[in-house]
């Protein structure tokens, strides 16, 4: 070949990969791997917030509303959600450069200080860096901003093991895209109470039903496929006066369903059927649901939707328009590799409304929730679309189609 010839190759070579044309493949298995080193990572950066003194006196001001001290940082909760947030971007991105303009979360990185400087919040090649850059968004707090680049810039090498499990398959990263829910539950986490586990195990409210939430979808089905979830705050340990964090997983691709939890059959054989509901829940549905389910309501919903995958509630009904997608996201692949789902509440009930004919568990795999699908485009931020269009009209998540089915009898008619 001569050296014009090789020339004009590798132009068109240069050309393409710039415009994506090539697929990415990485198996399954490293993107999870991945993904559960990114989130152990945040889940520290939670726990630490929590833990050290300068950061949780900034987030107890978040409490004090107006009469909040005016040296703190106007809006630490939200620091702390886009720290998280934006962490989980960076080293994302860095492993799968190809995706980072498909990583969707539910916050803006933009703050604005109380010294009206307009700070972009993101992570730096190095510690000092960062920590200069966080520095500037807490108004020179040195030591509050050296604890939170520390974190992020901390190596997290302890994940669970994925040897056990079946991962083998590979899938083109182009065709991917990714919903983050840094903190579920902010307003449980900023007031810091322990929760009280009732008979199931479950908690109302508290730090428990904090989580951090990171789905993968597929962009040309709009399906979730894959789902890590953190608890940082699942069990505390009295002894150590520590918490104990938890960890799920689930992997819904093709021909595997893996998961890091066991089958249903508790819930199943549960003599009396559970649904948790949000406390703002219409009276209506509650009165229709509690013929056959015993109700209990918990705050947070990725939280309820993690009930649900743990068996503590066969299923998580909300019948109005206050969940999005990043909320359910990561939920909904565990969900499907259990044999469970998250459908639309309100698709569901047109389609049980009208057909003359029992629903289906292939009618189910049509109702469930696209990730793509947003009002036309998907964004960053949920009031980045004025008429709410990128809210969902409503979910069921489910562990069983026996339950969802009994669900959507009963409420078809109200």
């Amino acid at each position: 070949m001569d050296v014009k010839s090789f020339q004009t190759r590798l132009s068109h070579f240069y050309k393409q990969a710039k415009e994506n044309r090539f697929l990415v493949k990485m198996y399954i298995s490293d993107i999870l791997r991945m993904l559960l080193k990114v989130s152990a990572k945040a889940s520290q950066i939670a726990t630490i917030i929590r833990k050290e003194k300068p950061l949780v006196e900034l987030l107890v001001e978040e409490k004090r509303g107006l009469e909040k001290n005016n040296r703190f940082f106007q809006d630490f909760k939200t620091l702390a959600d886009v720290l998280i947030q934006e962490t989980v971007r960076h080293y994302i991105s860095e492993k799968i450069p190809n995706i980072g303009s498909s990583i969707y979360g539910e916050e803006s990185n933009k703050f604005t200080n109380s010294l009206g400087d307009c700070v972009v919040v993101t992570i730096c090649h190095t510690c000092e860096e960062t920590q200069l850059l966080l520095q500037k968004v807490l108004n020179g707090n040195t030591e509050a901003a050296c604890l939170l680049a520390e974190a992020v810039h901390s190596t997290t090498e302890d994940v669970p093991s994925l040897d056990d499990y079946d991962l083998h398959v590979d899938i083109d990263t182009n065709d991917c895209g990714i919903w983050i829910d840094p903190i579920d539950s902010t307003g449980q986490y900023i007031k810091g109470e322990t929760g009280e586990k009732d008979e199931y195990g479950m908690v109302v409210d508290g730090l428990q039903c904090v989580a951090i939430l990171i789905g993968m979808f597929q962009k040309s089905t709009g399906k979730s496929i894959l789902g890590v979830a953190v608890q940082p705050f699942a069990e505390f340990n009295p002894q150590t006066n520590s918490w104990i964090s938890q960890t799920l997983w689930g992997v819904c691709y093709k021909d595997i369903k893996q998961t890091s939890l066991k089958s249903a059959d508790e819930v199943l054989h549960r003599e009396v059927k559970r649904a948790v509901l949000s406390n703002s829940e219409s009276e209506h549905v509650q009165d229709v649901l509690r013929t056959k389910f015993q109700l209990v309501f918990a705050s947070g919903a990725g939280y309820k939707i993690l009930a649900t995958i743990l068996g503590l509630a066969n299923a998580y009904v909300l019948s109005h328009r206050s969940i999005y997608r990043w909320d359910c996201c990561a939920g909904h692949a565990i969900l499907l590799a259990l044999g469970g789902g998250i459908i639309s509440y309100k698709h569901a009930l047109e389609m049980a409304r009208k057909s003359s004919t029992p629903i289906t568990k292939e009618d189910l795999d049509q109702l469930q929730v696209n990730y793509v699908s947003t009002g036309g485009a998907i964004t960053s931020r949920r009031c980045s679309i004025s008429d709410g269009t990128e809210s969902l009209p409503g979910i069921v998540a489910y562990l069983t189609v026996s339950d969802v089915l009994l669900i959507l009898d009963l409420l078809k008619n109200i």
